[in-house]
């Protein structure tokens, strides 16, 4: 268990809070794709919420999560309505859904909030390897693309490596040379899937299930597919 302490919050998007957790003594040590367990006191009880790290492992001082609102457990409503920089907590890493040198290119599909562990991946393919990535995120509406200037930044600084592509799940949004409509399998023929020597998903069940489905017809390896079941 470490002890640490909130800083740097940022409201990222209309129902996502970002912020970075600094242990209070030593160095945090993970791998990319892996979550932590966040233990706070709350009147008296322990509370505790599960959150995928967002940050490269080579930010050694601190990670970085980001928490959307999505109901009312206390740690939720915690995170988004009182929690304060300076605040202590305690946490714990987590997760075996990891992306490692050896997996070489690896292909990121993510759905809503699903982008949290991959981002930590694209973080690492990009700052510390000479591997290749392509991130591909499906949200609900445009003002909820999570790092989208950050993923953009990385990617100008890594023009031959990294890559970034979207597409809105709701189509009420009428945005030009916006891309509409789930990630399909139509949407995944268009990109080079099998240039790929991995993919790792992240998003709600469904989504999990039907991309899986999707890969596996196109022709993609399932020993090649990553991702933790949370159901």
């Amino acid at each position: 268990m470490v002890s640490a302490i909130v800083s740097n919050i940022r409201q990222e998007t209309p129902s996502t809070k970002s912020f970075d957790l600094t242990p209070i003594t030593g160095k945090v040590h993970f791998l990319p794709g892996q979550w932590v367990d966040v233990l706070v006191q709350i009147n008296g009880r322990t509370e505790i919420g599960g959150y995928s790290i967002t940050s490269n492992p080579s930010q050694k001082g601190s990670i970085s999560l980001a928490v959307k609102d999505l109901n009312n457990d206390f740690m939720t409503r915690y995170i988004h309505d009182s929690m304060v920089d300076g605040d202590m907590v305690s946490f714990n890493v987590g997760g075996t859904c990891t992306y490692s040198e050896d997996k070489n290119d690896a292909l990121l599909l993510a759905g809503g909030i699903g982008i949290t562990p991959l981002m930590s991946i694209f973080k690492n393919i990009g700052e510390d390897t000479d591997h290749k990535a392509l991130l591909f995120h499906s949200a609900s509406c445009s003002n909820e693309f999570l790092f989208e200037e950050e993923i953009k930044t990385l990617c100008l600084q890594h023009p031959n490596r990294l890559f970034y592509r979207q597409t809105l799940s709701r189509n009420s949004e009428q945005l030009r040379n916006q891309t509409f409509g789930r990630i399909t399998k139509s949407k995944l023929q268009k990109l080079p899937v099998l240039c790929f020597d991995a993919v790792f998903l992240c998003g709600p069940d469904k989504f999990i299930s039907d991309i899986y489905e999707c890969l596996i017809e196109i022709g993609f390896d399932k020993n090649h597919i990553y991702y933790e079941k949370w159901w």
